[in-house]
């Protein structure tokens, strides 16, 4: 009757142990896609940007295994520069999907220190041999001054990226509205929920067709 007890506590309890790893490793997929990347090794694609960027689950969004984010919350374009080396041109992508400058915005860099950041950026990717991609600088929502300058900014790149033959995806006209981020498309002020990311991705996927990756 003991040994009986023993054995049904012991499947109980692997089986407690069983499903706790496959919950723990579905809410973790994305962390442990992203370390299978990097283990791998050599990316043909690099999400570079603030926690935008970061919190997109990028492999299972665009469904393939080559694609490395390398975004840290809170970072303005002059951390993007000093973290390019490390983040994006040691791994020698072929191509990286660049966006930034809500947060330069929030803090109040003016709109000369972020363009030429940005155009730093841009240049450096080039010179390196990685063909870069902007993501225009997403809306917030409901805050007409951050509004504003994001679309100062986004004329900006626009303007550059079309004289310097860049490409570059606005999602803007797909989750934002007169007032700013929708509220169907967003988590808080600033981030997106899943939906978006989902027609974000939709637009990434369309550029990736059109350059045969």
């Amino acid at each position: 009757m003991k040994q009986k007890t023993y054995l049904t506590v012991s499947v109980i309890l692997n089986c407690i142990f069983f499903f706790g790893f496959l919950t723990l490793s579905y809410i973790y997929r994305d962390k442990l896609f992203q370390a299978f990347v990097s283990a791998k090794g050599n990316p043909k694609i690099i999400m570079f940007g603030n926690s935008i960027t970061a919190q997109g689950k990028w492999v299972e969004l665009l469904g393939r295994t080559d694609v490395l984010t390398q975004a840290l919350p809170g970072q303005c374009t002059y951390h993007f520069l000093n973290a390019m080396e490390s983040m994006v041109i040691r791994h020698k992508p072929e191509v990286c999907f660049v966006m930034g400058g809500i947060n330069d915005i929030t803090i109040g860099v003016s709109q000369e220190t972020i363009q030429k950041h940005y155009k730093a950026i841009l240049d450096n990717l080039t010179r390196n041999g990685i063909t870069p991609i902007v993501t225009l600088t997403l809306y917030e929502q409901n805050d007409p001054v951050s509004k504003d300058q994001v679309s100062e900014l986004n004329r900006f790149l626009m303007s550059y990226c079309r004289q310097n033959q860049i490409d570059y995806l606005d999602i803007n006209p797909l989750i934002a509205d007169s007032t700013g981020l929708k509220p169907e498309y967003a988590v808080d002020k600033t981030h997106l929920n899943e939906d978006a990311y989902k027609l974000w991705a939709a637009e990434i996927k369309k550029i990736l067709a059109q350059k045969a990756l």
